[in-house]
């Protein structure tokens, strides 16, 4: 199986405005605290809730029918309490989030991709698991 590889910069470019961003929306829509839990783990812990692992993609709306996830994030996703999965569009409007739980029983497929042209398998998550969140 092949992965795409660690990238620092856009990691950097692209991980604490959306974590951020889901942070305040978590607490202005549901009233919640939402923190940094641990850089190896999970993004963020969600007081009375769970876990939450955060990602920004390139587009503003989902513009498919379904939504993949990487399968390499499934190591993020047995947790001893419930763990949400926000994707954050690139321009910070607006986000998805589902119930990692739903990701798991999705088909995965082999997708090719900018970062990796062959080996790399994603859930094909149905588009109406995810709800969205003006952020």
């Amino acid at each position: 199986m092949m992965r795409k590889p660690f990238n620092q910069a856009v990691h950097d470019a692209c991980d604490p405005p959306a974590r951020e961003a889901v942070i305040k929306a978590i607490r202005r829509t549901w009233g919640l605290i939402a923190e940094p839990y641990d850089k190896y783990k999970v993004d963020l812990i969600i007081e009375g809730i769970g876990y939450a692992e955060v990602e920004m993609r390139d587009w503003v709306d989902c513009p498919f029918n379904t939504i993949h996830i990487p399968q390499r994030k499934a190591k993020l996703f047995d947790n001893d309490m419930k763990t949400i999965y926000f994707i954050v569009s690139k321009d910070l409007s607006n986000c998805w989030y589902c119930d990692t739980k739903n990701i798991l029983k999705s088909q995965l497929i082999e997708v090719k991709n900018k970062a990796v042209c062959q080996g790399e398998y994603f859930y094909d998550v149905p588009k109406y698991l995810f709800k969205t969140l003006k952020l």
